[in-house]
């Protein structure tokens, strides 16, 4: 076993030597994490294993035990007399950006079906950089097969900070025929199996731990979710570069069952003469789904790209589109809508926008109206942070909000190429900034069927 240069250690071990090609890593004297073995391509008879170690904010020693995790036997051990913290490209810790983003991401965008099989594919940052400590459950009665962790290079990448992130990759098969023909096959729970305390700073955080269901996701159960998207341009992918077909699919269904599963806790279901708005609802990723489950309310979609509003008045014509200005005021009359959602709004749009645009939601509302507004949070900083310098971070952590960055995703779309931005802030300054037009009934952070960096703030109109 060897210490590498990106704070992790490296074995090879006889496959003999292995019970279940499983390899637990001790730090220290306490476990810290199990993570695959897996074949070595030239030589099948050999098994390799890579585990990040803990992340750490100065150099310290670290003894560091590797164990085959079936029988507790130890294989290999190593000290290392100086290891090193781990940081970015520009001296930013590791540790302090997991003391600010140790919430682990989830996102399963993508589904494939053969006629017999539903294939769920996704990642998962190992929870607390254990990654044997994720589980998933469905109804009793539904055979699948669920394959994590796998080698996940992009995840490595976007999450450099995130120990044990290249082992996030999972893949979830649902035989269909295989299952009861009672039992619901179409939703899917992620839990802990042990409620798995944070791991940053030495090895142990104190005080903090996950929770044990981290998240829920459904498929839909009918092929007419996933028919009409944009064909022309780059309406399908302007904002999200890597959407497909499926993944438009799959987020924006499980946005709409989150949504409506918010507005219910507020009393707010469909019904005749309800007005419910989208507010930033692009080509209708989310949209299309309440016109399709909400009959008896009035959909409406407003957002800035002109050409994705015309698709929609084309392709979803049960709905109600409008073209929103990049500053108020919008087309829509004083007081005359229910509820408002805007996913991914918020994140584009400096302080003195949202100011603008929050005075603006609060005029379309009733009174009593509710909106839930999603809002780029810690998780959103953390994703950038292999770019970040110490002097960004830290005026970043004490300001709580960032708009500096500009988007370039709607250029040619808009009018002003200044506007659209990526934004960044924290529950707290939400919380004071948006309450001059808004009741803070709610802020829920990273819901798994949104965006993982994304929180959901739930207003009503005083």
């Amino acid at each position: 076993m060897k210490y590498v240069n990106d704070d992790s250690v490296e074995g090879v071990l006889a496959s003999t030597e292995l019970s279940s090609n499983q390899v637990r890593v001790e730090c220290d004297g306490r476990a810290w994490a199990t993570v695959p073995a897996f074949a070595d391509p030239e030589d099948p008879s050999l098994l390799r294993f890579k585990c990040q170690l803990p992340a750490i904010a100065s150099p310290q020693q670290t003894d560091v035990r590797a164990l085959d995790a079936g029988t507790g036997r130890s294989l290999r051990q190593i000290r290392i007399d100086d290891r090193q913290p781990k940081v970015n490209a520009y001296g930013l810790l590791a540790h302090d950006v997991l003391m600010v983003h140790c919430k682990p991401f989830i996102a399963v965008p993508w589904v494939s079906f053969d006629g017999a099989h539903l294939t769920i594919s996704g990642a998962h940052l190992p929870p607390a950089g254990d990654p044997s400590s994720l589980q998933v459950r469905l109804a009793s009665g539904v055979k699948f097969k669920f394959d994590y962790p796998l080698i996940s290079p992009q995840f490595q990448q976007h999450f450099w900070y995130w120990p044990n992130a290249h082992l996030s990759n999972l893949i979830l098969t649902i035989d269909l025929p295989a299952s009861s023909a009672k039992a619901d096959a179409f939703s899917v729970e992620f839990f802990y199996e042990k409620a798995a305390p944070l791991l940053v700073g030495t090895i142990v955080e104190q005080g903090t731990e996950i929770g044990s269901l981290c998240g829920r996701i459904w498929i839909p159960r009918s092929l007419t979710a996933f028919v009409g998207f944009p064909r022309e341009g780059s309406q399908l992918t302007r904002v999200q570069t890597w959407s497909d077909d499926h993944s438009v699919t799959m987020t924006g269904f499980n946005a709409f069952k989150t949504i409506e599963a918010l507005l219910a806790q507020q009393g707010v279901k469909s019904k005749r003469a309800l007005r419910l708005l989208d507010w930033g609802c692009g080509h209708g990723r989310v949209t299309r789904h309440f016109i399709a489950n909400w009959p008896e309310a009035e959909i409406v979609g407003m957002d800035i790209d002109a050409e994705n509003i015309e698709w929609c008045r084309q392709n979803l014509s049960a709905g109600t589109f409008e073209v929103a200005p990049l500053w108020p005021p919008s087309p829509i009359a004083d007081g005359s809508i229910d509820a408002i959602f805007g996913i991914s709004v918020m994140t584009h749009l400096t302080a003195v926008a949202q100011k603008a645009w929050l005075a603006e939601l609060a005029r379309m509302l009733k009174p009593q109206g509710l909106a839930l507004i999603t809002f780029a949070g810690p998780g959103a900083a953390a994703w950038t942070s292999g770019f970040r310098t110490v002097e960004w971070w830290r005026r970043w952590k004490e300001t709580g909000f960032n708009d500096d960055q500009l988007n370039p995703a709607l250029e040619g779309k808009i009018s002003d190429s200044t506007y659209y931005r990526n934004t960044v802030q924290v529950p707290e300054y939400t919380r004071v900034n948006w309450s001059d037009q808004f009741d803070i009934v709610a802020i829920k952070p990273d819901l798994m069927e949104i965006r993982t960096s994304q929180y959901f703030a739930c207003v009503e109109r005083s």
